[in-house]
């Protein structure tokens, strides 16, 4: 199938590709069907319809030659009937049409065995499948008695073939016989389209809600699977459907509860070493005030805030993968405008391209402390920020701009791992390595995309790209 139909018009859908090899296979197993039956019908009618049509004419030329002269014409003309048309006249009519085929052939020899002292050419037999030619035929022969004027055969023309016999009397006329025989393929094919689409379409039907039925716990089986990248804290799904269906939902509810529990496990671990660690921490603080004022009291106050600056960003790292903020719809435009004019108010130079309202439904907070943690980063690595959000037709974009040195290649992707900092001019001053690494947990706990490239003509471009 995959080379008979370019990729795009292949159905991706478990449903629709399973809808369709059914309705594939059930199509081409009554064509062929439908194909053998046909053959085998043809050559019954060739072996009755054919073979009666011989036996009542050679009934009609043992009848006529039977007869005195002058009774000849009235026999004939009382012989007439609606399919069945025959006429005396001074030559062979069927001469005129196809005398080959498997029907003519049997009719022929059929024929000759009843007559096997006549000579070959005293028989004619012949075949046309024109509805018009016998009418046509006899309207413009001339010299024949016809019995009747320029006779009607095209009754039910088109489910019928016409077989055309002429016998050549002792008298040295020649009676000709036009007989309708059924078409097995004319009459067959409507009757074979119809019954190909009254079961396709009772089965599709069915089939489709069969398909649909077993295949929908696998669709919400997906959508579970990714919202729970978004909300490890969703409601477990229902376990219905097929055994197999039911035991993953199972395995599945399973694992989303197992990840939680380590989720808010970890998050209470480290709030607690958190906790534990400010109490000496704040102690050590004390004590170093007591000290006497002089170099040692000051590296030991900056080895404090570092320690109190670290602890701070763990749980905000622990907070920004745990997700337990609720969704609301935002202005997304007026919230990184916000951002945006806080740091321009101190002094940053930063600065928004005003668009359009862009409603959107996040964890308000979370996304706000991501944006702007890449708008800082711009700020303190790249001398300033240009912002812009954009809405795209399956996304909304969010790009961060600077003029700073940029990042190496090689670094592009583990800047993100979780206190790795980059040696040079970008990581001087830089703090515990935290700020991408919860930037990038909020953006992907939406659903979104964050990236980092050095741009053509100088610093680096943050995107961030959120489902729309």
């Amino acid at each position: 199938m995959t080379r008979l139909l370019p990729p795009r018009l292949l159905p991706r859908s478990l449903s629709a590709q399973t809808f369709a090899v059914l309705i594939l296979g059930l199509v081409l197993s009554h064509l062929i069907g439908i194909a053998v039956y046909s053959l085998e019908r043809r050559e019954a009618v060739t072996a009755t319809e054919g073979l009666d049509f011989a036996d009542r004419v050679a009934g009609m030329v043992n009848l006529i030659e039977r007869l005195p002269g002058q009774w000849r014409d009235e026999v004939v003309r009382g012989s007439e009937g609606r399919n069945f048309h025959i006429f005396l006249g001074p030559r062979a009519e069927a001469s005129d049409w196809d005398q080959k085929g498997d029907m003519v052939q049997s009719v022929g020899r059929h024929l000759q065995t009843q007559y096997p002292h006549w000579p070959a050419d005293r028989i004619v037999v012949s075949f046309t499948d024109t509805p018009d030619a016998p009418a046509q035929k006899l309207k413009q022969s001339e010299g024949i008695m016809r019995i009747v004027e320029a006779p009607d055969i095209s009754i039910e023309d088109q489910a019928h073939d016409f077989l055309h016999i002429s016998m050549q009397l002792t008298d040295g006329r020649w009676l000709n016989f036009v007989g309708a025989i059924p078409n097995p393929d004319a009459a067959g094919l409507g009757w074979a389209v119809a019954y190909i689409l009254t079961i396709a379409l009772i089965v599709g039907a069915v089939a489709m809600w069969l398909v649909t039925r077993v295949t929908a716990p696998l669709t919400a089986f997906a959508r579970a699977a990714d919202r729970l990248g978004k909300n490890i804290r969703a409601e477990p799904l229902p376990e219905g459907g097929p055994t197999e269906v039911a035991q993953a939902t199972r395995a599945f509810n399973a694992m989303q509860d197992r990840l939680r529990r380590l989720v808010e496990n970890r998050a209470q671990i480290l709030a607690a070493v958190s906790h534990d660690l400010r109490t000496p921490v704040t102690l050590l603080r004390l004590r170093a005030e007591l000290m006497a004022e002089g170099e040692d009291q000051r590296k030991v106050l900056q080895t404090l805030d570092e320690m109190e600056t670290m602890i701070a960003s763990v749980l905000d790292f622990s907070k920004a993968t745990f997700h337990d903020e609720p969704q609301r719809q935002v202005d997304l435009s007026a919230l990184i405008a916000s951002i945006c004019d806080d740091r321009s108010d101190a002094g940053a130079d930063v600065t928004f391209e005003p668009s359009d309202q862009i409603p959107y439904i996040c964890r308000r907070m979370e996304l706000k402390r991501a944006l702007a943690n890449l708008v800082d980063n711009a700020v303190k690595h790249g001398g300033g920020a240009r912002v812009s959000v954009a809405r795209k037709p399956d996304a909304v974009e969010v790009v961060i701009d600077d003029d700073g040195p940029g990042i190496p290649e090689a670094e592009l992707e583990t800047i993100f791992m979780p206190f790795y900092r980059i040696d040079g001019s970008r990581g001087r001053g830089a703090g515990v390595g935290l700020g991408l690494s919860i930037a990038q947990a909020i953006v992907h706990g939406h659903g979104g995309r964050i990236s980092l490239t050095n741009r053509p003509e100088g610093g680096l471009r943050a995107l961030v790209s959120l489902p729309a």
